[in-house]
């Protein structure tokens, strides 16, 4: 068989997903094969559904993507009874070019990219109404992979070690090894792909929408520190949008109502909130041993990681976010917060929301007239949040506080990583930790390294410095 693959690990379906794998029903087994694997709209669109199923998966949206961004950080903690499960990215013993975890992370979205660029290697060749949406959505989704791989395996945008970008693959078939882009050309790749695609995708929130593609376009230039062209796609990605909102009127006075930001989450995807998120079904879920629901949710099948004390006491009495955390009694001190986010094992799990953007907006506004951020600031939290809340700052303080602002409300959904490797910030642990609980920026292990099975497959592959 030719070799169909970016290194021998990113192709071959060995268990790394659970979802159904549909694209291999189109896998060529030759060189012949692969001009005509593909041959009409039902296949291409079939297709690009085995490119979701990558994401899908629990070593994608369907669990580590989200639950590494709090373990690793100040927000979340595996508790003391456990499962043993996450312990590697809580004691960040992960960071080991050897580690399963990371292995697997690297795997999976190079599988999704291949599967991306298996798919595009057809544009021009098929016909059809939905053809155009279809390339686009398989451009966009290889975007949003490169993306969240640049800034796991990379250090981010604008800092240091900016040669040590990522291989960006851009066709499926290749028998020589690629090196390492700079993070400049990764993200060049990744804006390219995701303006291409933009105008011809759709609108249904479970497959990546035209808004989406915005949303995830302010995130990448508000990374890049773009400022102005982070707001502009804000802009783009909100106007329509509904923003998540959990103050009601009672008797004529706004109040806060919990339930509605926590009901929100067990359905995402009836929301216009929702730009884009993974959809799963009773049917096709990570199960329910490698859920998020399996270590998040009280009664999942291991409950075994939870919010800190120092981050549920950030939100302010008379705050709706107060509500999705709730104490759990158990033999850690100080005690631990269920996280109301993660409903049971087919939930859908939230990619980009309006609100996310609408933060995006404000933290960019910051660096071009403070005083419309600051406006925008306390505006949104009094409006969607408290309606007692007040902030008068400017400068640092202002910048501090729209961030804390931005933690409370995307935790848990996949941000707190990277936002503190963006701006340089330690990682201070709280006192639930005992090993690896402080980590200044220039800690080597502030970046993941690129698996051993990739630099012993790939000759032109460097390592990350200390690893």
């Amino acid at each position: 068989m030719k070799k169909i693959f970016f290194s021998l690990s990113i192709i071959g379906l060995l268990g790394l997903t659970s979802c159904q794998d549909d694209f291999m029903e189109y896998e060529p087994t030759d060189t012949s094969d692969v001009g005509t694997a593909i041959t009409n709209e039902g296949q291409l669109q079939t297709a690009v559904f085995g490119v979701y199923d990558a994401l899908q998966s629990n070593y994608a949206y369907g669990n580590y993507y989200i639950t590494a961004q709090e373990i690793m950080t100040d927000n979340g903690f595996v508790m003391f009874d456990n499962s043993n499960r996450f312990t590697d990215f809580y004691r960040y013993t992960h960071a080991q070019a050897t580690g399963g975890s990371i292995s697997n992370m690297w795997t999976i979205g190079y599988r999704a990219i291949a599967r991306a660029n298996f798919v595009l290697s057809f544009e021009g060749n098929i016909t059809g109404s939905s053809v155009d949406q279809n390339f686009a959505e398989a451009r966009a989704l290889r975007a949003l992979t490169l993306f969240n791989l640049v800034n796991y395996y990379a250090r981010p945008y604008g800092t240091i070690n900016q040669d040590l970008g990522i291989p960006v693959p851009t066709v499926l078939e290749t028998d020589v090894p690629l090196a390492r882009k700079t993070v400049e050309e990764v993200y060049a790749e990744i804006i390219s792909e995701l303006e291409t695609a933009a105008p011809n995708l759709g609108a249904e929130n479970s497959r990546i929408t035209q808004k989406a593609v915005y949303g995830i376009l302010s995130r990448v230039f508000l990374y890049k520190k773009d400022y102005q062209k982070a707001q502009d796609y804000a802009a783009l990605a909100l106007a329509g949008s509904e923003l998540l909102n959990g103050v009601v009127e009672v008797e004529g006075e706004p109040t806060t109502d919990a339930t509605v930001l926590e009901n929100y989450y067990l359905n995402p995807l009836a929301s216009s909130e929702t730009l884009f998120a993974i959809d799963f079904t009773a049917l096709d879920n990570p199960n329910t041993n490698d859920a998020l629901s399996a270590t998040w949710t009280i009664g999942g099948t291991y409950e075994d990681t939870a919010a800190t004390t120092d981050f549920y006491n950030l939100i302010e009495e008379g705050d709706a976010r107060k509500g999705l955390y709730s104490v759990i009694q158990s033999a850690d001190n100080p005690l631990p917060y269920a996280v109301k986010k993660f409903g049971p094992v087919d939930n859908d799990v939230v990619v980009i929301r309006a609100t996310e953007v609408k933060l995006n907006q404000i933290e960019a506004m910051y660096y071009t007239n403070q005083a419309a951020a600051l406006t925008e600031l306390v505006d949104w939290v009094q409006t969607y949040r408290n309606p007692e809340y007040t902030f008068s700052g400017s400068g640092q303080a202002l910048l501090d506080e729209i961030l804390e602002q931005r933690r409370i409300e995307l935790a848990f959904e996949g941000h707190r990583y990277f936002d503190l490797n963006r701006y340089e910030l330690p990682i201070i642990k709280s006192a639930n930790c005992t090993v690896n609980c402080d980590l200044p920026f220039s800690n080597h292990m502030r970046v993941f390294p690129i698996p051993f099975n990739e630099t012993n497959t790939n000759s032109l592959m460097v390592q990350n410095p200390n690893y």
